[in-house]
């Protein structure tokens, strides 16, 4: 049962059996919570909630490791769950820097964070060769959200008010 579950959370509930771009599917879907959470609950316990779903996919992971293809399955896609939600997090320094509604933060973010995912610039791609198991899965798009989130807030501080 466990295994079960394992298996649909590391998928997001099926977006992992996409054929084509399951990654930026997942990463859309992940937006969309976002911004049904955000409606509900306040920034910081939708920080805990993302880092409770990160503690957990790494266990799933270990656990259901042996189960998958290769080294970074495709069809795992919680990884950028935790990648997307990084820049979306960072919102209220960007409301900060540059008052603009939640929705231009929302695409920018997606459009960085699948940027950085799939070119996956240096040390992103460092990361992504080296770092095995459910880190080196993990550990990229960490990377990817935290470089979305740095170059929004730059670019904000720039053009900002």
């Amino acid at each position: 049962m466990i295994k079960k579950f394992n298996f649909l959370f590391l998928r997001l509930f099926l977006i992992g059996n996409i054929k084509h771009a399951p990654g930026t599917v997942s990463s859309f879907v992940t937006c969309i919570i976002f911004l049904i959470l955000i409606n509900f609950f306040e920034m910081i316990t939708i920080f805990f909630f993302t880092v409770v779903v990160f503690l957990y996919a790494l266990i799933a992971i270990n656990n259901s490791y042996k189960s998958f293809d290769s080294k970074d399955p495709q069809d795992i896609v919680i990884d950028e769950f935790i990648g997307q939600m990084l820049p979306l997090l960072a919102i209220p320094i960007y409301e900060t820097l540059y008052p603009a509604p939640i929705l231009l933060y929302c695409i920018l973010a997606f459009l960085l964070f699948r940027f950085f995912d799939i070119l996956k610039p240096f040390p992103i791609s460092y990361i992504d060769k080296n770092t095995e198991g459910s880190l080196g899965i993990m550990m990229d798009d960490v990377v990817a959200g935290f470089f979305s989130a740095l170059v929004l807030i730059i670019g904000f501080y720039f053009f900002g008010g």
